[in-house]
């Protein structure tokens, strides 16, 4: 075996901080001691006799009360093991009858510890490599299997310690090796050894100056099985517990912990009768690194701590897929540092070791599991998990909890392994991430792959300083249709009951990604705070990963929700897409999608926007799955001067969008204005709401005849002259509550059956003495044969009040230009009043409307208002506030479908 120097050994692996406060330190000594290997099995020479057994390595044990000689720098190897003799000769020039090779002898286990006072201490075990098995003249015919012989030796374990103290700067490392496992070779079913374990610690201590420790520890690999029928050995694991330590009073801490499991031996290529079924085990070897540290004294913590599992060996071709799995790896720290101001640097990562392969089967990845709890004061880390590629690839889960004063810093990864089992239909591993962070501020993300992917992300604080966070998890690789997920959720609270909570900005946000295999993918934002934010879901469903034209997406919803008060602005999207089928880009035929956007803010701007984009086409169609989207938007604004904007938008075969905006109005109460869409035949919906006039929203749109729908809604201007009203409408409405537009049309059916497209306003306000409510409509325009009926129904709180019909063009466009309905006196109290059209089309052609509601000059709302939207005092669960928000517009609109267009 090739011997390293102190030395070399260890500054293998260690950061550029550790080294550099290494050289910086006078060595006193180096000490190598090396056990003494063992002696080889006697070669039989009666034929059909066993080979002698290879005698263990001597195993060392070095300590500064039994070195000999000052020393800081240490290295131990401990002694190989003696090969197994060779087994005696055969009966015949074949070798038939021949003997089975001796076993070969352990490998001596090595520990060094080193205890140093002038601010160095290095400290390196190796455990010897155990010996190999003696060979067997013979090939076919062996004698019967025995365990006592034809193995391989075990390798031995390692251990190493350094510690070290000064005055200034102090450096300790320490780092042990297991020993290789010997290979089997002597005998039919002989079994190769199993590597060495691994296990370090280091510790550093200063009264003023910067430490450093560093321990890495690393499992001896399994030896091989050679030939014929022999089997590999398992990799030895490596264990780090509470290895590392670093103590001064003003300085700095670096420590690191890497643990690395041996890689498991290879099983032989072939077996032969009656050997095939035998099975070994080539895992790889396990690999922890745990940490719990509490520090006073340091200025600044700087920590690494890794774990990787062992990959595993080839196993054969009728062994069990289990016995070739990688090794799992898993890594934590849980830190406090209680000393004001000092920083906190953190990366905890674990990956799990890759599966062995061979020509039939393969070994499942190894699970990695990294996971860190910190405190203090300015804390930043970085938790990373990575699952092992495999026939079934490794899980993987990430976990970060950081909270300190000022802007907390984080990221959690997890990412799954990528799978080969084509046969499977979840061969990648699943990734879970979760990121909670608590302080004045915060940064990070959340961010996981795989299988299924989960990302979650919370933040708690005092809204003092900014906080920009997002959530991030994309499905992929080779799952099932719809096997995989995509699962992103962003929360975060900077509000506390009783508390004056800070005004800083926050940006929120949350991606979730289907991959190429029909994934679904759900995102959702949350976010209550005291300053303005931003705050976004997007979910993507999985595409088919083929160019089909009739391609499939998953289903993918999106919801968000953005709390403030005060004059601070609010803007809030959600956007779900299930429209892409297939790499090319190709529109899917089916996928279903629902957005869900809310805002709420005191006297500030309030922009929500929702969309949802489903598949559309008639493949879906004719096989009774219809595609959804649904989207709702709403926004609120609680104080006079708020601008409340909302805005929905919907593609796909069944459509349903709502935008509901809520503010005050002149009088001081509250009022809502809500605009809806909604269909079972379609291709594109918007619906737009405000609590302010807005001219682009006011006039008619350019119309033509494609399957499109759309209503928008919203106050009424200071002056009523803006509008340009005809003669009739500004005679009789001089006070403008609401305006509204409708418009909808159709450019080819999709069957036999006409297409019904329904549109609605909404307008809800109090009154505190009976009023006499007027509607205006003002102008029409269209294209084509306009629709072949249109039915008209105003109610006010689910009482209708007109419901009127028309089936000719011209007979519309005399009722919806420049006339003036009398909706009649409504009582004091709340009101609440629809709009509603639907246009049934049997051919091609558009048609819109406008309108003004209000009254005469005397016309007034009551500063009383409606209930506000957003009384909800405790946050509810996404489910039920996408009800909420979903809920007042879904019950206004109704969609109907009829069998032949209505007679004059």
């Amino acid at each position: 075996m090739k011997q390293f120097s102190s030395r070399q050994v260890l500054t293998a692996g260690l950061t550029p901080l550790l080294l550099s406060l290494a050289v910086t330190n006078a060595y006193a000594a180096d000490v190598v001691r090396t056990g003494t290997a063992g002696r080889q099995g006697a070669d039989a020479t009666t034929p059909g006799a066993a080979g002698g057994v290879g005698t263990g390595g001597q195993s060392l044990t070095i300590n500064p009360g039994n070195a000999g000689a000052v020393y800081n720098r240490l290295s131990v190897t401990g002694g190989r093991g003696g090969d197994g003799g060779m087994g005696g000769p055969g009966s015949d020039e074949f070798g038939n009858g021949s003997g089975t090779g001796g076993s070969g002898g352990r490998g001596g286990n090595a520990s060094a510890t080193t205890l140093d006072l002038t601010g160095y201490a290095g400290a390196s075990a190796l455990g010897g490599d155990g010996g190999h098995a003696g060979s067997s003249p013979g090939y076919f015919n062996f004698t019967p299997a025995n365990p006592a012989y034809g193995n391989g030796g075990s390798g031995g374990a390692a251990v190493s310690s350094a510690r070290t103290s000064a005055v200034g700067n102090a450096t300790a490392l320490a780092e042990a090796t297991g020993g290789i496992g010997g290979n089997a070779n002597g005998g039919a079913g002989g079994y190769a050894g199993v590597g060495g374990a691994a296990s370090a610690a280091a510790s550093a201590s200063s009264l003023t100056g910067n430490v450093g420790a560093s321990a890495v520890a690393t499992g001896g690999a399994g030896g091989n099985g050679t030939d014929v029928a022999w089997r590999g050995g398992r990799g030895g694991n490596a264990t780090l517990t509470n290895a590392v330590r670093g103590t001064t009073v003003g300085g700095t801490v670096t420590l690191s912990q890497r643990a690395t499991g041996g890689q498991g031996g290879n099983d032989a290529v072939s077996t032969i009768p009656p050997y095939q079924e035998l099975t070994g085990d080539v895992r790889g070897g396990r690999a922890v690194s745990t940490l719990v540290l509490d520090d006073a004294g340091a200025s600044a913590l700087t920590l690494d701590i890794a774990s990787i599992g062992g990959a595993g060996g080839t196993p054969t071709s009728f062994a069990g897929v289990s016995n070739g799995d990688g090794g799992a790896a898993t890594s934590s720290l849980t830190l406090t540092s209680a000393r004001s101001g000092s920083r906190i640097d953190v990366l905890v990562s674990a990956v799990g070791g890759a599966g062995g392969e061979s020509y039939q089967v393969a070994g499942r990845g190894g699970s990695a599991n990294a996971s860190a709890d910190l405190r203090g004061a300015a804390v930043g880390g970085r938790v990373a998990a990575t699952g092992g590629y495999g026939d079934i690839g490794g899980n993987a889960t990430a976990s970060l909890r950081a909270s300190g004063s000022g802007v907390v810093r984080g990221t959690a990864e997890a990412a799954g392994g990528a799978g080969i089992d084509y046969r499977s239909s979840r061969s990648y591993g699943a990734g879970s991430a979760t990121l909670m962070l608590s302080g004045d501020g915060a940064e990070g993300a959340s961010l996981s792959s795989g299988g299924s992917a989960t990302s979650n992300t919370s933040v708690t604080g005092t809204g003092a300083l900014a906080v920009d966070v997002q959530a991030q998890a994309t499905a992929s690789g080779n799952n099932g249709p719809r096997y995989g997920a995509a699962v992103a959720n962003t929360v975060v609270n900077t509000v506390r009951a009783g508390v004056a909570a800070g005004t800083a900005a926050v940006r929120a946000v949350s991606v979730a990604l289907g991959g190429d295999h029909v994934e679904t993918a759900t995102a959702t934002t949350d976010v209550r705070a005291a300053g303005d934010i931003f705050a976004s879901s997007k979910a993507s469903g999985g595409s088919d990963s083929f160019e089909h034209a009739d391609s499939h997406s998953g289903d993918s919803v999106a919801m968000s929700r953005a709390i403030t008060s005060g004059a601070h602005n609010v803007n809030v999207t959600a956007t779900a897409l299930s429209n892409i089928g297939n790499p090319g880009g190709d529109r899917a035929f089916l996928g279903n999608a629902t957005a869900g956007s809310y805002g709420r803010s005191g006297s500030g701007v309030v922009e929500s926007v929702a969309v949802a984009r489903g598949g559309y086409y008639g493949y879906a169609f004719d096989n009774g799955q219809l595609s959804h989207a649904n989207a709702s938007a709403t926004a609120v604004t609680t104080r006079a001067g708020g601008v409340s904007l909302a805005r929905a938008e919907g593609e796909g075969l069944v459509m349903n969008v709502t935008a509901t905006a809520q503010g005050i109005g002149a009088a001081g109460g509250a009022m809502t204005f809500a605009a809806g869409a909604r269909s079972s035949f379609g291709n594109a919906a918007q619906a737009s709401a405000s609590n302010r006039f807005r001219t682009s929203a006011f006039d008619l749109p350019q119309l033509a005849a494609v399957s499109t729908m759309s209503a928008h809604v919203g106050a009424g201007p200071a002056d009523a002259a803006a509008l340009g009203l005809g003669a009739n409408v500004a005679a009789a409405v001089p006070n403008v509550l609401g305006t509204g537009v409708h418009a909808a049309g159709v450019e080819a059916l999709i069957d036999t059956s006409p297409a019904v497209l329904t549109t609605s306003g909404e307008f809800s306000f109090a009154t505190d003495t009976a009023q006499r409510l007027l509607l205006g409509f003002v102008s029409s325009t269209f294209v084509g044969s306009g629709f072949d009926a249109l039915d008209l129904t105003i109610s006010n709180n689910g009482v209708t009040l007109l419901s009127q019909s028309f089936t000719t063009l011209a007979a519309a466009n005399l009722y919806f230009n420049d006339h003036v309905v009398d909706l009649g006196l409504f009582g004091a109290g709340n009101q609440h009043l629809v709009i509603s059209s639907s246009m049934t089309y049997a051919q091609q052609g558009a048609y819109a409307f406008n309108y003004v509601l209000g009254g005469g000059a005397a016309f007034r709302t009551s500063a009383l208002g409606v209930p506000m939207l957003d009384t909800v005092s405790a946050v509810p669960e996404p489910s039920a506030w996408l009800m909420m928000s979903l809920g007042m517009g879904g019950m206004l609109l109704v969609a109907r479908r009829r069998k032949a267009a209505p007679g004059a």
